[in-house]
């Protein structure tokens, strides 16, 4: 029981530290706050969630050398750069519609399956996302399986899972209540801000690819 409480332990800081670097899932979860309240971090982490538990499985199958290869490194930045043109696009519509009197508990819950695949795409087109799991996310894997086998990658998962929720609910709770404070101009400057981020970022991604 020790060993499985270190081990999560171990993994909630390890995922703390990339969780905290901004990136395009944090933009989301501010943007969509903004928007539609504090439930949106919980909803975002889902998908967040799915695809880091594909990676998880693969590094613990000992597939994540098909993950190093260029030919997927490739495929990754080009996708994940129109992904995230796309979501940027998307979110200057939004930031242009935006209504601070429309928002209200149903429409959140009618997008509450958009904003898992929010959460699934923003993490699956970055990356960077697959950089972290590559070198810390192997390593710690690899060294919780080695102290307590299956027990231990399952100690990492609930720890991992745990630092995301809490780090990205925080967020979304913070920017909810903040909510209140600010007016539609700024709110609208914000989603716009998030926007334009997201698209550079997914230019960057393109022409570092056709730059390789």
């Amino acid at each position: 029981m020790l060993d499985f409480l270190w081990l999560a332990s171990l993994s909630f800081v390890a995922a703390l530290s990339g969780a905290v670097v901004p990136g395009p899932v944090f933009v989301i979860v501010v943007s969509e706050s903004l928007k539609r309240g504090k439930t949106v971090g919980p909803l975002v982490v889902l998908g967040h969630l799915a695809i880091e538990a594909f990676m998880m499985s693969t590094v613990f199958l000992g597939l994540d050398v098909l993950l190093r290869s260029s030919q997927v490194t490739v495929l990754i930045g080009y996708l994940g750069g129109v992904t995230l043109v796309l979501m940027g696009s998307y979110l200057i519509r939004a930031a242009k519609n935006f209504r601070a009197d429309t928002v209200s508990n149903s429409k959140a819950k009618f997008a509450s399956h958009g904003l898992v695949a929010a959460g699934f795409l923003s993490s699956s087109s970055n990356p960077q996302f697959f950089l972290w799991w590559l070198t810390i996310g192997v390593s710690m894997i690899a060294h919780c399986v080695s102290v307590a086998g299956a027990a231990g990658f399952v100690a990492f998962f609930f720890g991992h899972a745990a630092a995301d929720l809490l780090w990205f609910g925080f967020i979304s709770y913070s920017v909810d209540k903040g909510r209140a404070f600010l007016n539609q101009k700024v709110v609208q400057t914000m989603l716009l801000g998030s926007a334009i981020f997201l698209i550079i970022f997914g230019l960057h991604l393109i022409f570092s690819v056709q730059g390789s």
